[in-house]
């Protein structure tokens, strides 16, 4: 299954260790940058006080593939937000004839149906380190 993953981490380079330690696949980084409704989702979910750095992380959007829901990722600490990257895309489908401000409310309706975790929690990010 494919997810969109929003991770807080020190470095985007950190994600590839990270999920395949969870032993999932990293398909697509950096896709708010590509992905205009994700754009919007994330300027909105930063409207409503999503912290653009979370004791020292910034927010970094992924696409990742393995076996596991989404609920999964949402338990861990680093993760902002996950859902289903088929989700997304029956969302983009239904907005696709939109433009301009409709398009950006349907964006915004969106990031308001996500709760937000703690903006002043503590990531306690570690790199997963080899046994000895």
């Amino acid at each position: 299954m494919k997810k969109h993953i929003a991770v807080r981490l020190k470095s985007y380079y950190h994600a590839e260790a990270g999920f395949s330690h969870n032993g999932a696949t990293v398909i697509n980084g950096a896709l708010e940058k590509r992905d205009p409704a994700l754009r919007n989702i994330t300027e909105e979910l930063y409207n409503q006080g999503m912290a653009f750095d979370v004791d020292d992380c910034s927010l970094f959007w992924f696409q990742i593939e393995d076996d596991k829901p989404a609920s999964f990722y949402s338990t861990f600490n680093e993760v902002e937000l996950a859902f289903e990257s088929d989700w997304l895309e029956e969302q983009k489908s239904r907005m696709r004839s939109m433009g301009g401000n409709m398009y950006y409310n349907a964006c915004a309706e969106i990031a308001r149906s996500f709760n937000l975790k703690d903006q002043s929690r503590e990531i306690q990010y570690r790199l997963p380190t080899r046994a000895a």
